[in-house]
């Protein structure tokens, strides 16, 4: 690899409040937040948001190649290592030490997820151990397989060779999905390894309790070819239970009784990428509904540097099989955009209502970084219509990662971009948005897991729970989508000017909670009964 440095007929803005896409802006805070010095010539390709030390603040893990020579990471002296970082608060984060963490390695992805159900959240770090020769010198760092770190109140400790979760034969580890997809309360792993090594073969992996980890994948009905870099998780045969989008093979696998899964083949065509050159891929995944008709849409963004990201509808199951459609044009990402575009999100950025389309692509002007957020306009004849900030053109960079995560705690999404380039470097990006109405949904399982992944939350004004034509959003809860990053396990629901809304929780185990007239600008936490 090559990696050089319908619902309403006519147009409807949203009821809430009409913003634009200038309402979407940042502010860079690295250096004020303690992570420019750290990150300094980083080389950075995955990174995660999670609140690992369980302070009710979300932390950051930062990983990246330590593989090449030393004069690739000026201004450090040589490889920046992978790195953990507490969220202080107060905007402020610190480096926390954890004992085989800061190996040399080539991290491709990571997440945190509570594995063992016990309240804290351990950390999966996704590493390439393809062995490279010529400009490649740092050995150590191409052996350094997958890690799995326990945690212990707070304290993470390698057991990467005992859980059975980093077999010796996975080499090119990239996204790690987080799922529960024999239902038994426990959250199982699907780490998707790439196509640049002999017979790539993704992986699932069943979580057998204690931190144990056994390979499932053939169990399950899941073919040994499947590779691919980005993964998105969620429900969309409407069975509850997870289904999975696999970016660069574009594959969808629909889960089937007897916790097995098949392979959409009749939608191969839909998905199919004709690829420009020898390295045009289509990369992240992410689902999200796009038009409020309560159906989880796919949006796949490319790892070229003509990439064409594309944006694909749920029009719902017919006999038996869910039905996508592609609408990229109609949607308004019909450009080709001029650097690769590798990590993606549906994201409610400005807080307006509608979700918004993120890729880790951005304009860096004197320093001000703005984001390649497609910006909803609204949804016309049952397709949603998206802007971006400016006109899309040259110059303009990208970022290998950037998972999104509220750092601060204000209710608007912030941004950590992961960065490649010598020259460049991660950026925290804190939304300064104007403020509006927001809701954030988390939810914690007693039988099934404590994270709530898979549960789906849907929103609607205040007195019209259940209506289509008053869906405000619909979300699933999970972590690990788009690509080589993780995202806290909360639905973020932007709110416009409403001061109260209903919301609706189908549980992983089916249970439907409701909770009517719920006040805005707050966390809603939902317990099973």
């Amino acid at each position: 690899m090559n990696y050089a440095r319908t619902l309403f007929p006519t147009l409807m803005f949203a009821p809430l409040v009409a913003l634009s896409a200038a309402d979407i802006r940042f502010e860079d805070v690295t250096g004020p937040a303690g992570l420019r010095e750290p990150l300094a010539g980083l080389m950075g390709h995955g990174g995660a948001w999670g609140d690992f030390d369980g302070d009710g603040r979300i932390d950051l893990f930062v990983g990246g190649f330590a593989d090449r020579p030393d004069a690739e990471y000026a201004p450090a002296p040589g490889p920046v290592l992978n790195r953990l970082f507490r969220n202080d608060g107060g905007g402020k984060f610190a480096p926390v030490d954890v004992p085989g963490l800061g190996v040399p390695a080539r991290t491709s992805g990571a997440i945190f997820a509570d594995l063992d159900n016990n309240g804290t959240l351990e950390l999966y770090v996704a590493n390439n151990a393809k062995q490279h020769t010529g400009r490649n010198p740092q050995k150590p760092a191409q052996a350094q397989r997958s890690q799995l770190f326990r945690n212990d109140a707070g304290r993470l400790t390698d057991i990467s060779t005992s859980s059975g979760a980093c077999p010796e034969s996975l080499f090119t580890a990239r996204n790690v999905g987080v799922l529960d997809f024999d239902g038994d309360g426990l959250l199982d792993l699907l780490i998707v390894e790439d196509k640049f090594t002999k017979a790539p073969r993704s992986v699932l992996l069943r979580n057998l309790g204690g931190l144990k980890f056994a390979d499932a994948s053939e169990a399950a009905g899941l073919p040994s070819d499947i590779f691919g870099l980005g993964l998105a998780v969620a429900d969309v045969n409407e069975d509850g239970r997870p289904d999975f989008f696999v970016g660069h093979s574009n594959r969808l696998f629909v889960s089937q009784p007897g916790n097995r899964y098949r392979e959409a083949v009749e939608l191969a065509p839909v998905f199919k990428h004709a690829p420009f050159d020898a390295e045009d891929w289509p990369c992240g995944a992410a689902f999200g509904d796009l038009n409020r008709d309560g159906r989880m849409d796919l949006v796949v963004s490319a790892h070229s540097v003509k990439a064409r990201n594309r944006v694909f509808l749920n029009g719902g199951m017919k006999d038996g099989a869910p039905q996508f459609r592609e609408i990229t044009a109609e949607a308004g990402l019909a450009d080709v955009v001029p650097v690769r575009c590798p990590h993606v999100e549906i994201q409610d950025f400005d807080n307006d209502g509608w979700p918004d389309i993120y890729v880790s692509a951005a304009w860096v002007d004197d320093g001000r970084v703005t984001p390649l957020i497609y910006h909803h306009d609204g949804v016309r004849d049952g397709v949603p219509r998206f802007s971006p900030p400016r006109t899309i053109a040259m110059p303009m960079v990208y970022y290998p990662a950037g998972p999104s995560g509220d750092f601060d705690g204000d209710g608007r999404l912030d941004l950590f971009l992961i960065n490649w380039f010598a020259g460049n470097h991660s950026r925290l990006l804190r939304n300064d948005a104007p403020a509006k109405a927001w809701l954030d949904v988390r939810v914690k399982g007693r039988t099934f897991n404590t994270m709530g992944i898979g549960s789906r939350v849907e929103v609607f004004a205040a007195g019209h729970s259940g209506e289509p034509g008053h869906r405000i959003g619909t979300q699933e809860i999970g972590t690990g989508f788009g690509y080589a990053s993780g995202q806290p396990a909360v639905c973020h629901f932007g709110l416009g000017n409403a001061e109260a809304v209903d919301v609706e929780v189908r549980l992983p185990d089916s249970t439907v909670v409701k909770f009517p007239n719920t006040k805005a600008c707050q966390t809603l936490r939902v317990e099973q009964p």
